[in-house]
């Protein structure tokens, strides 16, 4: 949906440097923690000391700075590297190269990526720009590899010559690649979807999704928009037509163009073709009725048609179905076979290519993993790229020790007296504890009657080991509370904040939040401090009893000074330092409220403060001084009347970026702040500088050893000591803190 930016003048944050808070020592971790089962990269020096060089003497292990402790990453994210390692946004639309090389169209990433027959996955061209954030919208750029810049797209094309052509999908383009890397337009107009025909300079094309080239280097390229339901054609010297005929689901249609210029498309569970005069005629299958029956081309039957692919002989082949995906031929009579090289573990696919040789190459995915499969002429199969893990969903959220165990969503969480982490996974509607050896249990929970799952973007521990967090009100009417849950499981309600949280007016619009408390703090007294996404910050006593601490319910700016008096715009996570002093993270989603991300502090008397970043500027990823620094806080907004909606971090709605930022404290007085969109975790010192202490900006996966290494979309943090813990995507990692 379309999104409103509200501007305003403001004076300069004032900027108070943090105290320094001390912490006792706390007994902690001990022996060496479990490594990825991804590729990590061992940090350390050679061995020293008087025993050194003798043979005889076992030299240790270095102790990785990034390690994992629990789950794995997997499925989806940004990683290049090793074969077995990569991984993708979702499952990528492929292309063969002349030299064997794989083109994938990694749609969510907005990059094409390249697997060499070495081995290697690498970026190809486009991807992330170095400093990402939710507000920025340039998606487009001609240049070299990765300083090219696409928008989703969604097919790629190779020709014989090693140039590759991209559906740049919301750019509504054409761009080329050509054996240098170079990117370059050759047809349509930057965020102009029309229908135009012409020479490349006047042409414009709509949502283009398909792209195919024929014999004689001219390019197909099918039109995903119900305005524009067309294929259209791109000759070599760069002249765009029309052809005679129409997709008829333009979202869902998948075709190839055979060497006379016969287009074969699927429409529903079937296969038409249409001839370059615009004749359309039945191929195969029915269009209205699913099935998996083999037979001739009234009695035969397709599943799920996910792509089509023509060989060297112009044989006909369809991927196919849902678990099992299937590879199936088609005569020129119409008449359909399976092949007997059924997809074992793949419920899902999306693109399938044949080589030189008639070997079948598609990519797949499962609720686990994504992977690109090579099925040979002669029954045996191999894995290019990715780990195909058994589609097992009771195992997405399964304990065990270390990286044998899984989350699903695992988003806020906070430490125990005992050293071991309270996680809360969303997915999963439970608390997982993780242990210092990183085994994962499940916390059996026992909730009031009638109460549903919490949100799990917040949690705290006070000084008894009682957790607390907050519950969803998606519908109107719904209460917003505050649940404390025992330390055996049994939960009850602490408070109701509902009168607190009420829905507030912005721009004149009156918005509701699906889940009004973003963040919770405890002290080891017991009080619980709760931050609304209304903008105030309110304390709860043990006996229940709810006050304002600062800010004004639904008075929604960015102004320091004592209680009330003072603004916040949407709050997220908080944190307590040793002198009670509280710190949350402000601005959530700035695309919506025009105000930036800021790290905010409020004394135990409600006196408000900037601590870091800029409120007058939209998000971004920009270190140094703390009054410059600039933060990305949460994913896009996305609102429509009578509702903002927070979504799952790592739900559909807000992708690979969705998430909200957590923040915490360490004994020397340094904060850490997740960064969900950049997939790093920044750190302010108490001299007030901004750095970036883990994780590569725009990369989402994980590669451990040295900082800062890779890490998938962090979202909660804890610190104790010199280890610092982060849920990131279906896993705990850990993070050996520099001395």
């Amino acid at each position: 949906m379309a999104q409103t930016r509200f501007k305003f003048i403001r004076e300069e944050p004032l900027v108070k440097p943090m105290s320094r808070q001390h912490r006792p020592a706390l007994p902690w971790l001990t022996g060496l923690l479990s490594l990825s089962i991804f590729a990590t990269s061992c940090g350390g020096g050679s061995g020293s000391g008087p025993d050194a060089g003798n043979p005889d003497t076992p030299v240790p292990e270095p102790t990785p700075a990034l390690s994992l402790l629990a789950g794995a990453t997997h499925r989806s994210g940004y990683l290049d590297g090793a074969a077995a390692d990569a991984l993708f946004s979702g499952i990528p639309a492929l292309s063969l190269s002349p030299t064997g090389d794989l083109l994938m169209a990694d749609t969510g990433n907005h990059a094409i990526r390249k697997w060499a027959t070495s081995g290697l996955v690498s970026t190809f061209a486009g991807g992330q720009s170095p400093a990402p954030a939710p507000s920025v919208t340039v998606h487009y750029a001609d240049g070299m590899g990765p300083a090219a810049r696409f928008f989703y797209p969604t097919a790629v094309a190779a020709d014989a010559s090693g140039n590759t052509y991209v559906a740049d999908t919301a750019n509504h383009l054409v761009r080329k690649i050509d054996s240098t890397g170079a990117v370059t337009t050759i047809a349509g107009k930057p965020g102009v979807c029309g229908n135009a025909d012409g020479p490349s300079q006047g042409s414009t094309l709509c949502a283009p999704r398909e792209i195919r080239l024929d014999s004689a280097g001219n390019l197909y390229v099918g039109q995903g928009s119900y305005a524009y339901p067309k294929i259209r054609q791109i000759t070599p010297a760069g002249v765009t037509s029309t052809l005679p005929m129409e997709l008829p689901e333009p979202e869902r249609s998948k075709f190839v163009v055979d060497a006379s210029g016969t287009v074969y498309f699927t429409h529903g569970s079937s296969i038409k073709k249409s001839t370059p005069t615009g004749e359309v005629t039945h191929v195969a299958g029915n269009q209205d009725i699913q099935g998996a029956a083999d037979g001739d081309a009234v009695t035969a039957k397709f599943s799920i048609l996910h792509d089509l692919a023509l060989d060297a002989s112009n044989e006909l082949y369809a991927l196919d179905g849902h678990d099992p995906v299937t590879i199936r031929h088609i005569a020129k009579s119409g008449a359909v076979s399976t092949l007997t090289l059924t997809v074992p573990a793949a419920s899902g696919g999306r693109s399938l290519v044949v080589d030189r040789s008639g070997n079948f190459i598609v990519s797949l995915a499962n609720v686990q993993s994504t992977w690109i499969q090579k099925y040979h002429r002669d029954g045996t199969r191999s894995t290019l790229v990715g780990k195909p893990t058994a589609a097992n969903p009771e195992a997405v959220a399964a304990d065990g020790p270390g990286t044998d165990a899984r989350f699903k969503a695992p988003q806020a969480m906070a430490l125990a007296k005992s050293g071991a982490l309270y996680v809360g996974d969303y997915d999963a509607g439970r608390v997982r504890i993780v242990r210092p050896d990183g085994t994962t249990s499940a916390l059996p929970l026992q909730w009031p009657a009638g109460f549903a799952n919490p949100s799990w973007r917040a949690m705290a521990v006070d000084g008894q080991d009682n957790i607390y967090t907050a519950s969803t009100a998606p519908f109107p009417g719904d209460p917003n509370l505050v649940f404390r849950i025992s330390p055996t499981g049994q939960a009850s309600v602490l408070a109701d904040v509902s009168t607190w949280v009420p829905p507030f007016v912005h721009g004149g619009n009156t918005y509701r939040y699906a889940a009004a408390i973003n963040g919770v703090a405890a002290d080891a007294a017991g009080n619980v401090y709760a931050a609304g996404v209304n903008g105030v910050i309110l304390k709860i006593i043990a006996a229940g009893e709810v006050t304002l601490l600062a800010g004004s319910p639904g008075a929604l700016g960015h102004v320091d000074g004592q209680g009330s008096a003072a603004r916040f715009s949407i709050l997220g996570n908080m944190t307590l330092d040793q002198a009670g002093n509280l710190y949350v993270v402000d601005g959530l989603n700035d695309a919506f409220t025009g105000i930036g991300p800021t790290i905010r502090k409020i004394t135990p008397a409600g006196m408000v403060s900037t601590v870091a970043g800029r409120a007058d500027l939209p998000a971004g990823l920009v270190d140094g001084p703390a009054s410059s620094a600039r933060f990305a806080a949460a994913s896009y907004s996305s609102y429509s009347a009578g509702g903002v909606y927070i979504g799952q971090d790592f739900g559909s709605l807000n992708g690979e970026n969705g998430g909200t930022a957590s923040l915490a404290m360490d004994a020397k007085g340094n904060l850490y702040v997740t960064d969900p969109v950049n997939s790093v975790v920044r750190k302010i010192s108490t001299e007030g500088q901004v750095s970036t202490l883990v994780g590569r900006a725009g990369q989402r996966g994980f590669l451990g050893g040295d900082l800062p290494g890779i890490i998938h979309t962090p979202i909660g943090i804890a610190v104790r000591d010199s280890k610092l813990y982060l849920a990131t995507r279906n896993a705990v990692t850990q993070v050996n803190l520099p001395k």
